[in-house]
């Protein structure tokens, strides 16, 4: 397979994929409808779980790299251990945001009022994480692709 189809199987359809699809609303209810579900999908850190499936599919890889017998092991190895790291802190920002969302949203303190939905709250940290460390994993596995192939 060459390199554009293994991006755009392994890159551009997990990351780009389902915000592209959501974006097909924009003819059918408008541009604000559009965008505030594509705001809503990314929300809280939701990226972070692409970025959890990028790092698994790039462990693998490595993996298997290694059991084809690479002469690189000290440089795969620690590829392994980077990737590793990314999941798990990938794992606990998306925990701790959804912890956060559940503490904050309807129905969290029943005696006091609730004024505002949960939906029409966006964490800015979360999302601008989110999308950093998901273009960091994938850009991440595909030079390690590059530099196995």
């Amino acid at each position: 397979m060459n390199l554009f189809f293994w991006m755009l199987l392994n890159l551009a359809v997990p990351i780009a994929g389902p915000i592209f699809t959501l974006a097909l609303v924009a003819p059918a209810y408008g541009r604000r409808v559009a965008t505030m579900l594509i705001a809503a999908s990314v929300k809280d850190g939701q990226l972070f779980w692409c970025a959890i499936g990028l790092c698994a599919a790039a462990i693998y890889e490595t993996v298997t790299a290694l059991e084809q017998g690479s002469r690189q092991t000290s440089l795969l190895a620690l590829g392994i251990v980077s990737f590793c790291g990314l999941a798990f802190c990938s794992s606990i920002v998306v925990m701790a945001s959804l912890l956060n969302v559940r503490r904050d949203g309807p129905g969290a303190g029943i005696g006091e009022r609730q004024t505002e939905w949960v939906v029409g709250k966006f964490s800015h940290t979360a999302i601008g994480m989110s999308i950093f460390i998901v273009c960091l994993v994938a850009l991440l596995f595909a030079v390690l692709h590059i530099y196995l192939n």
